[in-house]
């Protein structure tokens, strides 16, 4: 681990069914390996370890713990609720299942540059992703707090924290491609030539 944070451990989110996939995108296969294997190979070079948060036990295939969303049904919001309170870690670099470019040295940038505020996100074209981020356990109180107002929008939650907004774009070799996402069959499809890019 390249971090100077004291523990940094990593969680995926795999909710479950998309509607627009129809089944468990974590799972689909691109270039006969599952989408959340990409995302699992390059945590696991920058975190403490890797943990799954999905209620589909088929994820344990993979070797490591997966744990069940403890508010459902909310989004996001209640995976990184699950994540924070889950945690042993003073941080926790959380992403989605759907990520096949991610790789390590995006990881590290936004780790090593996340000190003195609770939440970090990655930030690109003026577009902030929620979902490649850095969020300290102290922020578990005021996580529940929100929850509770019913405010599941992730960034009205984390506008209530210390958070920082990370330009990825000051990243040596940055490359854009780390923040696609598949969210249909056509768009899994398009990409299957891309992941040769890594």
């Amino acid at each position: 681990m390249k971090s100077k944070l004291s523990t940094v451990n990593g969680y995926i989110l795999a909710g479950g069914k998309s509607s627009r996939m129809g089944e468990d995108k974590g799972l689909m296969m691109l270039n006969n390996k599952p989408l959340i294997a990409f995302v699992i190979e390059q945590l696991k070079l920058s975190v403490q370890k890797v943990i799954i948060i999905s209620n589909n036990k088929l994820y344990e295939q993979f070797g490591l713990e997966v744990i069940s969303d403890i508010v459902t049904d909310i989004g996001p919001a209640g995976g990184i609720f699950t994540a924070l309170s889950n945690t042993d870690a003073d941080h926790n670099f959380i992403c989605s299942c759907d990520m096949p470019f991610i790789n390590s040295e995006s990881i590290d940038f936004l780790i090593e540059h996340s000190f003195n505020f609770d939440i970090t996100i990655a930030l690109y074209k003026d577009r902030i992703q929620p979902l490649f981020g850095l969020y300290a356990k102290n922020c578990l109180a005021e996580w529940q707090n929100q929850i509770k107002k019913k405010n599941y929008k992730l960034q009205n939650i984390i506008v209530n924290c210390n958070y920082q907004n990370l330009e990825m774009k000051n990243m040596n070799s940055f490359n854009e491609v780390i923040f696609t996402n598949v969210n249909s069959r056509l768009e899994l499809e398009q990409i299957e030539q891309k992941i040769k890019w890594r």
